[in-house]
């Protein structure tokens, strides 16, 4: 069993504080924020005086077109745990590009998080000549930190009580949350990263969404015992440059629910769409089990929160 999370990182020297904020971070795009965390240099939405001229920072991001989740299941070396139907084959590996970061540190320990959900796919039966979807079909997609993942799937109402397969198993719950060494022959997290330019003020902003330029957003809170930043793709982003606003709305991402007690931190995370359109705050809306008729309930992102005292970043992709 292979069990790996890679990346890349700068070589340049750093401060002790520097240090640490890596360290808390998980390398993401350290001078950025150290850039947002100073009151000189204020990020996105508040202009500053000769922010202009001044040379734009550059920082690191993930690469989330060239990231991803890996995994094997060879059922000569241990049975599936997570499938729906019967395999027909002995060995299938796949491979998810990643949709959103998420690092978590806690305070008191220092102990850093870092977690990754990938793209979504819908449930199918594999190396079939017909017949290849699932019925009833499911969403699915993977929330994954180094030594645990959560399989997530959604099917057209709650509690749909499909089964897994074999029927001994129970039930397939709906967020199945393991060890990538109890399931898989092997498992990774490969994170690749790329250089780029933050953007400090509404003019570089405004300039480079006029552009081609892939876009990265970071956003950064604290609560009472974590760091939380999230980092996530721009895909859908409404901007103007004659009333001079933006306003970033994209998704799926990571967000951790610190409100209830789960088995892990990951098993807190939840799917949410993100908008912000200052350094500020931003809002979230959250998929949860939503009421539509008497008893059936169903997965729809329609839980709103808006955390106060963020720190949005948005840094183009060079």
């Amino acid at each position: 069993m292979e069990v790996e999370v890679f990346g890349t990182d700068s070589q340049r020297r750093c401060s002790r504080r520097d240090l640490l904020i890596r360290a808390s971070l998980g390398g993401l795009a350290l001078d950025a924020l150290s850039a947002a965390g100073n009151p000189a240099i204020r990020a996105e939405g508040a202009e500053q005086p000769g922010s202009r001229a001044r040379a734009a920072a550059a920082v690191s991001v993930t690469d989330f077109e060239r990231s991803c989740l890996r995994f094997r299941m060879d059922t000569t070396k241990k049975p599936p745990k997570t499938v729906s139907r019967k395999l027909p084959m002995t060995l299938n590996n796949v491979r998810m590009t990643l949709d959103a970061r998420a690092v978590i540190t806690h305070k008191a320990s220092g102990r850093v998080h870092d977690y990754v959900l990938t793209a979504s796919c819908k449930s199918e039966q594999v190396w079939v000549q017909r017949h290849i979807w699932h019925q009833p079909n499911a969403d699915m997609c993977m929330l994954a930190g180094p030594d645990e993942f959560l399989v997530y799937k959604r099917w057209d109402k709650t509690d749909k009580g499909v089964m897994l397969f074999p029927p001994s198993l129970g039930v397939q719950p709906e967020r199945q949350w393991d060890d990538p060494k109890e399931c898989f022959d092997r498992f990774s997290i490969n994170i690749a990263t790329r250089s780029g330019r933050l953007l400090e003020n509404l003019d570089a902003i405004l300039d480079t969404l006029s552009s081609d330029d892939p876009v990265v957003s970071q956003t950064e809170y604290e609560t009472a015992n974590y760091r939380v930043l999230l980092e996530y793709p721009v895909r859908v982003v409404n901007f103007s440059e004659r009333e001079r606003y933006y306003q970033v709305d994209t998704g799926p991402i990571l967000l951790p629910d610190f409100e209830r007690e789960y088995r892990s931190l990951l098993e807190g995370c939840r799917l949410a769409y993100v908008a912000h359109n200052c350094p500020d705050w931003a809002e979230f809306i959250v998929c949860v089990p939503t009421p539509l008729a008497d008893a059936i309930k169903v997965h729809h992102y329609s839980q709103s929160i808006r955390i106060e005292g963020t720190r949005n970043r948005l840094i183009a992709v060079t």
